[in-house]
């Protein structure tokens, strides 16, 4: 029970981050169209980099608590690559699917929005990390 609670903890400001950057987004879905960013990309794409975020900071978590360097190299690249992966597929089949109306400024946007999940990411690694050392 106690390890999860950890979890719970070390994932919310992702959780935070995802909550708030979809109300800004449904919220200023006028202003967005205006600059000419499809809101439907930035929240389908928000959506999945909350939910492969969460997936890979567990992953983060099992690696730093796996005696053996072989297990710890292989969750940290598992969460890693499913990161990078899951974004580039996401990105291919938006490509494939709608060929024509392809957002780019939606596509940096979910970028900007991958790099603000991997930083808050690794920093919830790093103060887990650091709390179950002293505890």
């Amino acid at each position: 029970m106690a390890n999860n609670l950890r979890v719970n903890k070390s994932s919310l400001p992702l959780i935070i981050v995802y909550c708030i950057s979809t109300v800004l987004v449904i919220m200023g879905k006028k202003q967005l169209q205006q600059w000419g960013v499809n809101p439907t990309v930035v929240i389908v794409g928000n959506m999945i980099l909350f939910a492969v975020s969460i997936t890979s900071l567990l992953l983060y978590q099992r690696a730093m608590t796996h005696p053996t360097t072989m297990g710890f190299l292989r969750n940290t690249y598992s969460g890693l690559f499913l990161k990078l992966l899951v974004c580039i597929i996401a990105i291919m089949i938006y490509v494939v699917l709608d060929r024509e109306h392809v957002n780019k400024p939606a596509i940096f946007t979910c970028v900007f929005l991958y790099f603000l999940y991997t930083l808050l990411e690794m920093r919830s690694l790093m103060q887990w990390n650091k709390a179950r050392r002293n505890a």
